[in-house]
This record gives C-alpha cells, sequence and structure tokens, in this order.
C-alpha cells in the first residue's frame, strides 16, 4: 500500500476534497435556481429542502478548515436567506460570488 508524501495532511486533504465536492454540488443548484428566477417562475421554492441541506453539509465541512471558509460559508447563508425572503438578481449573484470566493480560497491551498 503506498503511503502518502511527507508533509502530506491527511485530515486537511480530506475536508478540503469534499467541501470542492460540495460547492460544486452546491453551485449546480444555483444555477438550477438562477435558471427558475431568469424565467420569473417560482418553482425555486421547491428546491428549498436540498439546498438548505447542501448548507449544512458544507458548513459542517467548512468548520474542519477554519474561520477563513466559516466566515465566507456564514456570508453565502446570509446572502441565501435575504433571496429566499425576497429574490433579486443582485442577491442572487451575491450568493454566487460567496461560492466563487469559496472555491477560489480552496484553490489557493
Amino acid at each position: 500500500m503506498a503511503h502518502p508524501p511527507p508533509g502530506y495532511d491527511d485530515e486537511s486533504v480530506i475536508h478540503r476534497s469534499q467541501l470542492k465536492r460540495l460547492l460544486g454540488e452546491f453551485e449546480e443548484e444555483l444555477d438550477r435556481i438562477q435558471s427558475l428566477f431568469e424565467q420569473a417562475h417560482p418553482q425555486h421554492v421547491e428546491s428549498k429542502s436540498k439546498l438548505e441541506h447542501c448548507f449544512w453539509a458544507v458548513k459542517e465541512a467548512s468548520l474542519e478548515l477554519g474561520t477563513d471558509y466559516s466566515f465566507l460559508l456564514d456570508q453565502l447563508i446570509e446572502n441565501y436567506e435575504q433571496f429566499s425572503i425576497r429574490p433579486d438578481q443582485e442577491t442572487l449573484s451575491k450568493i454566487f460570488s460567496s461560492v466563487k470566493s469559496l472555491q477560489l480560497r480552496l484553490a489557493q491551498h
């Protein structure tokens, strides 16, 4: 069985890859919401339970990686809550920006 190279931090690598995967799933769901929003169709509410599950999974994964990730995720959740109360394009853009910030942060490590 091959061993990881010296300096390989198994725990942070696992959490980082899990967060990357979850953010990818989250972004796919946001794309679906944007499509519906652009069509001025209220069906985006149907995805709320799946999206909430994604939030909690991503939040849990981010807690293992430190405060930078938690801060960015808290911004994302705050923007989503604002969007769910009163949907508009500006808030939706903030959500996408928050997701991109998390992805860029992950890419730096």
